[in-house]
């Protein structure tokens, strides 16, 4: 269990700063030089004030200055803090010089002052065990016997004990309170980054995949052509492969682009409605496709793009699986973008856990909606939902 108050506050100041935040500087200052100045300060007036009094103790003088050791210590050395060995170096003395008699009010509330203090910093910022029994042993040894050999203290030892745990609790409740907001914020920033990663996996996931599927197709093509002296179709083909291939390098250059600048989202038009026909006339040298368009206009971006990247993956799966038709049906009907694509195929294959279905799935959630996948009346059939 750690007890190292110190520590305690590293680890939050380690937590801010993983979040993108600093720790206030003021704090650090306070802590690691404020705190055992100012006891050493209250110690400095209680010396005096036992000396002066009517009937000075020579034994008070000494238990006192030896109270003062740690924070000495902690000041020029930079200790780790109050720990249970600190409490118990600052208590002890104190507790026997109150209980000898500073023979002076003043020096008898300076002392308790140096005991609220380090009540202060353990309630602040130490564990709920060493808070809990220094607290107790500050009221046991100093409280309780400077009321009674002082009872002109009584109100304002019982009076300032109250404030400091007061003060102290709302520290510990604040700091607490950060420490956990930089937590949440560093959990967001992996949670962020997750997120980009998995959008910046799915396009180029989508853009490989439809660009290599179409262009393999046109190259097989071309070198069937030319085995049959086909020159003019083997040219056309190679040229569809070539179009489809410099269209890929671009869209890849965007997503590099990207990734270098740290943006969220790629830059420049994306994908839409007006794009879909188009993305389905490149697919018609390699599958036999039928296409239906019937009331959509310009929605919502995001649903746009997932429509266009669902049909983009669908077909690029009905190239590689498909026995060579497909047909593709986009519909705006009741406030949703309904898109179908299938096509039949001689068997379902079990290829390993690919990511394109779950891409799409991926997809249709992100924009509102929902997508599914499967054989139905002997054709391969997604289906995707999506609020327009």
């Amino acid at each position: 269990m750690a007890t190292d108050v110190a520590a305690t506050v590293c680890d939050w100041e380690d937590d801010l700063r993983r979040a993108g935040r600093a720790a206030p500087a003021e704090l650090s200052m306070m802590f690691r030089v404020g705190a055992p100045a100012l006891a050493l300060a209250f110690t400095a007036g209680a010396v005096p004030a036992a000396a002066l009094a009517p009937r000075p103790q020579i034994p008070v003088i000494v238990l006192v200055l030896v109270s003062a050791a740690p924070w000495c210590r902690w000041l020029v050395k930079g200790d780790d803090g109050p720990t249970w060995w600190f409490a118990a170096a600052v208590l002890a003395p104190l507790g026997a010089a109150a209980l000898i008699g500073p023979g002076s009010p003043v020096a008898s509330l300076l002392m308790l002052a140096v005991g609220l203090l380090l009540v202060a910093l353990n309630v602040g910022f130490a564990p709920f065990p060493l808070a809990a029994a220094v607290t107790g042993a500050t009221y046991l040894t100093t409280l309780l016997v400077v009321v009674v050999l002082e009872p002109v203290v009584v109100v304002a030892a019982h009076l300032g004990f109250a404030l400091t745990l007061a003060a102290a609790y709302a520290v510990r409740v604040c700091h607490d309170s950060s420490r956990l907001v930089a937590q949440a914020l560093e959990a967001l920033a992996l949670q962020r980054a997750a997120d980009q990663r998995r959008i910046m996996a799915q396009d180029v996931h989508d853009v490989v995949g439809h660009t290599l599927a179409v262009t393999m197709l046109h190259i097989t093509a071309a070198r069937m052509a030319v085995r049959r002296d086909h020159a003019a179709d083997a040219l056309e083909a190679l040229e569809e492969a070539e179009r489809h291939g410099r269209a890929s390098l671009a869209d890849l250059r965007r997503l590099v682009k990207v990734l270098r600048s740290g943006e969220e989202t790629p830059g420049g038009p994306q994908p839409g409605l007006a794009d879909v026909e188009a993305l389905v006339d490149s697919f018609r040298g390699a599958v036999d496709l039928t296409f239906s368009l019937d009331g959509p206009a310009v929605v919502d971006p995001g649903a746009e793009l997932a429509a266009y990247r669902i049909i983009q993956e669908a077909l690029a799966n009905a190239v590689r699986h498909g026995t060579g038709t497909a047909r593709v049906s986009l519909t705006l009907a009741g406030g949703e973008l309904v898109v179908e694509v299938g096509n039949p195929v001689g068997s379902v294959r079990d290829d390993g856990p690919g990511s394109g279905l779950a891409g799409m799935r991926e997809r249709a959630s992100a924009a509102g909606g929902e997508c599914a996948a499967g054989m139905r009346d002997g054709e391969w059939l997604v289906s995707a939902r999506i609020p327009a």
